[in-house]
C-alpha cells in the first residue's frame, strides 16, 4: 500500500458517531477545513491550531456540504478532540496537561473554549502535511471524504426533511 492509499484508507474509514443510521460529518468538514487551510497556505506546519480562520472554514464548509441539519449541529470541538482516536492526528495539550485528555473525556470537552484552554494545537503526521501540498492529493483525499460522509448524508436528509413534513401535516 502506498503512502496516498494508506491516508485515503484512513479517511475513508473514521471512527464517526451514527444518528438516524448517517455518519456524523463533523470530523470529514474539519479535514476539508484543514485541507483548504493547508492548500490557501494559512496553515503552515503540522500543527493545526483552533485558530478563528480555521472555524470559519469549519462553518463555510459545514454551509456547503452539509447545510441545516435536523440531525446534526456545526460543532467544531467535537471532531477537534475526537480526531485523536484516528491514527494521524494527536492533540497537544499546554505543558503538564497530557492528563486532561482523560479528564475532558468524563465531561464535556467540546466548547472551542475548552479546546482552546486545554490544548495547544493537534498534530497531524509530517508525512500527511507534506503529501497535502500536492494539489492531486488534495483532490483525492477531497474526494474520499465527501463521498464516504457528506454526499450519503445529504441523500438521506433529503429524504427525511419532506418524511417529517408529512408525519407533521398528518398530525
Amino acid at each position: 500500500m502506498n503512502i496516498i492509499d494508506k491516508y485515503s484508507s484512513y479517511f475513508s474509514s473514521l471512527h464517526t458517531a451514527k444518528k438516524l443510521g448517517i455518519h456524523a460529518p463533523h470530523k470529514a468538514v474539519l479535514l476539508l477545513s484543514v485541507i483548504d487551510q493547508i492548500e490557501f497556505g494559512v496553515i503552515t506546519s503540522n500543527e493545526i491550531e483552533l485558530s478563528e480562520r480555521l472555524e470559519q472554514q469549519f462553518k463555510h464548509n459545514w454551509d456547503r456540504y452539509v447545510g441545516h441539519s435536523v440531525v446534526f449541529k456545526p460543532m467544531i470541538g467535537t471532531p477537534f478532540f475526537h480526531l485523536h482516536s484516528e491514527p494521524f492526528w494527536t492533540l497537544v495539550p499546554f505543558e503538564g496537561g497530557e492528563e486532561r485528555i482523560q479528564e475532558l473525556k468524563k465531561s464535556n470537552p467540546y466548547s472551542v473554549g475548552t479546546m482552546r484552554n486545554n490544548f495547544r494545537c493537534a498534530k497531524i503526521d509530517t508525512e500527511l502535511f507534506d503529501l497535502l501540498h500536492d494539489e492531486d492529493v488534495r483532490a483525492k483525499l477531497r474526494v474520499v471524504l465527501i463521498s464516504t460522509y457528506l454526499q450519503p448524508q445529504k441523500r438521506v436528509i433529503d429524504t427525511l426533511i419532506p418524511a417529517v413534513l408529512v408525519a407533521l401535516l398528518v398530525a
